[in-house]
């Protein structure tokens, strides 16, 4: 993709980055939690009404990973929606079992704010997308279309 925000834009305060992640599947929220520990604090939310009010901590989350699997799926059109009426800056990384891997990557790849990691995801995936979504690292090969 295009040039990515900085990590630190917009943070008031240093220590572990925020990832708020909205999924009403507890499989997911402790799968991520693992994955993503050190180095980033996890903000579970399984409905949308939940997610909305994590939007307004300080400092805000650096990145929002949102399962369209969600009982309310119907619902990720409103709270994207939400994001981009509120300015929200960071990447959007979205979660589907039905996204095929040629998909996520090509989405990832066309858009600055937008990403895509199909579920189940490959051990280290999902914090590989985080970091490099926040510009932390370059993107993985794996999510790159040959």
């Amino acid at each position: 993709p295009a040039a990515v925000p900085s990590a630190s834009q917009g943070r008031a305060t240093s220590g572990p980055m925020r990832v708020l992640f909205v999924a009403d599947d507890p499989v997911l929220p402790d799968t991520a939690r693992r994955e993503l520990s050190p180095g980033f604090e996890l903000l579970p939310a399984n409905t949308f009404a939940l997610a909305e009010p994590l939007l307004e901590l300080e400092p805000a989350p650096d990145a929002v990973v949102i399962d369209l699997s969600l009982a309310d799926a119907k619902g990720a059109a409103g709270f994207l929606t939400t994001l981009v009426e509120r300015d929200y800056p960071g990447p959007r990384i979205l979660l589907s079992g039905r996204f095929h891997p040629e998909e996520t990557a090509t989405l990832s790849q066309s858009s600055t704010l937008h990403f895509a990691l199909a579920t189940p995801w490959a051990a280290g995936a999902l914090r590989a997308l985080v970091e490099a979504s926040l510009g932390l690292r370059p993107f993985p090969r794996a999510l790159h279309v040959s």
